[in-house]
């Protein structure tokens, strides 16, 4: 049986996409070697899934009602700007948000449905953020981390109102997103 490759994401409010499009272009001036994400596909990974059969999606979207369906949509503020592990050797640029008890919570009961689902358990802490680009190389490091410590922005807030399935297709132009199934939050 042939498999996609997904994962479970907040979505983000087209307005937002654009202010992190323009935080990006500020970044893209260090000409450091990233491979920037486009702006269409900024969202919060709640879990990767990797490759699974079609039909467990629905399944799986099918339990996420039963568990989140009850939780009230929230407001996220969109806050800060960083890099995994760190910004002096950056691996991933990302926008985070500030603590918030609602995301925890909405990560925490989608990783119960997916290892109900035999899904290992994520390794890592959670740290909701938005990725903007991840770096290739060592060029321009040093511009990179210093435009990283050197932008501001005032918080960005958008309201959570649904959780999203994703499939995610690799492609020489770059991976491309459709979105499988919607399963929104009470309001």
């Amino acid at each position: 049986m042939s498999t996609i490759r997904a994962f479970i994401a907040l979505p983000l409010p087209v307005d937002m996409k654009k202010e992190f499009e323009t935080i990006q272009t500020q970044l893209r001036e260090s000409h450091a070697d990233v491979k920037w994400d486009a702006p269409e596909k900024f969202h919060i990974t709640l879990k990767f899934l990797g490759d699974i059969e079609p039909a467990r999606t629905i399944s799986i979207a099918a339990e996420l009602q039963n568990s989140i369906g009850s939780l009230p949509s929230f407001e996220l503020s969109h806050n800060s700007l960083g890099a995994f592990p760190n910004a002096i050797k950056p691996k991933v640029v990302w926008i985070g948000t500030q603590q918030n008890d609602h995301v925890v919570e909405l990560q925490a009961r989608v990783e119960r449905v997916c290892e109900s689902f035999g899904f290992a358990r994520e390794d890592r802490p959670f740290h909701s953020h938005v990725t903007l680009g991840r770096v290739r190389g060592s060029q321009n490091l040093n511009r990179l981390t210093a435009k990283l410590n050197s932008i501001t922005f005032q918080p960005l807030i958008a309201r959570c109102t649904e959780v999203h399935i994703m499939r995610s297709e690799l492609k020489p132009v770059g991976s491309v997103y459709t979105l499988l199934n919607s399963i929104p939050l009470a309001s």
